[in-house]
């Protein structure tokens, strides 16, 4: 996956930010992160999502750890095998990074707020003709898809109705109504919380060591985070 590394200009990024965040540096202000369902695809983990291509793949990208990988990245079924796949790309992509920064800024004592958007768009109002074209050879046709890179834009920000090549429907109106408030709760105040919204819990470890994070969907709920992958991924790349 591409890297893009900070500019440390001496002025926003006086020092590289993982020296800022371990001497407790940074802006002690509330914080709101999160990531997309399908930040990236599965195919560039597995062509093909069967249980042994998985098996080889992650041997590949993990080597001594793929073993490992194979227990947080799981899964049986072509569809779950497809599922893993789209986890581990999006967690390389930009999910495992979010939950770094959201990590780190936690030991600061301000709330950290974590959310994992996965509404994907509806179809296109006007399907390219060659669109299923492949799908009877394309193993991932089949496989539904989840939110991408960016999907979540036009509904953060209002203006479903200016991007004319989806389909939007009231389910999608309702998201981004559930969205907008959250974040314009969180400008205000620094806390997503508010009136006709479900409750959105602190992404702050209790007890027991589970995180919690805010599913954003027609059906938005905290759920526990799958904070094992992260901790997995964060001792490979220690690694490399």
């Amino acid at each position: 996956m591409p890297r893009f590394g900070p500019n440390v200009d001496g002025v926003f990024f006086p020092e590289a930010p993982p020296a800022i965040y371990a001497a407790g540096r940074q802006a002690r202000v509330p914080l709101l992160a999160g990531w997309n369902s399908e930040e990236s695809s599965g195919r560039s983990v597995v062509a093909n999502p069967t249980p042994e291509n998985r098996a080889v793949s992650l041997n590949r990208i993990f080597g001594t750890l793929g073993a490992e990988a194979l227990t947080v990245y799981g899964g049986t079924t072509t569809l779950e095998v497809a599922r893993a796949a789209t986890d581990l790309a999006s967690d390389q992509f930009i999910g495992f990074g979010t939950w770094k920064w959201l990590e780190e800024h936690g030991r600061s004592g301000q709330p950290v707020y974590r959310y994992f958007y996965s509404r994907a768009r509806p179809p296109v109002v006007t399907p390219s003709p060659n669109a299923n074209a492949n799908a009877s050879t394309n193993p991932w046709a089949a496989i539904p898809g989840g939110a991408a890179h960016s999907a979540e834009i036009e509904y953060a920000m209002g203006n479903l109705a200016r991007n004319t090549v989806f389909a939007w429907t009231d389910d999608d109106r309702a998201v981004s109504a559930t969205m907008m408030t959250y974040f314009v709760n969180f400008v205000k105040s620094g806390n997503p919380n508010g009136a006709g919204v479900p409750e959105w819990p602190r992404g702050h470890s209790d007890a027991n060591g589970v995180v919690t994070r805010m599913r954003i969907d027609v059906q938005s709920r905290a759920e526990r985070e799958p904070r094992e992958r992260y901790l997995f991924l964060q001792r490979a790349f220690s690694q490399r």
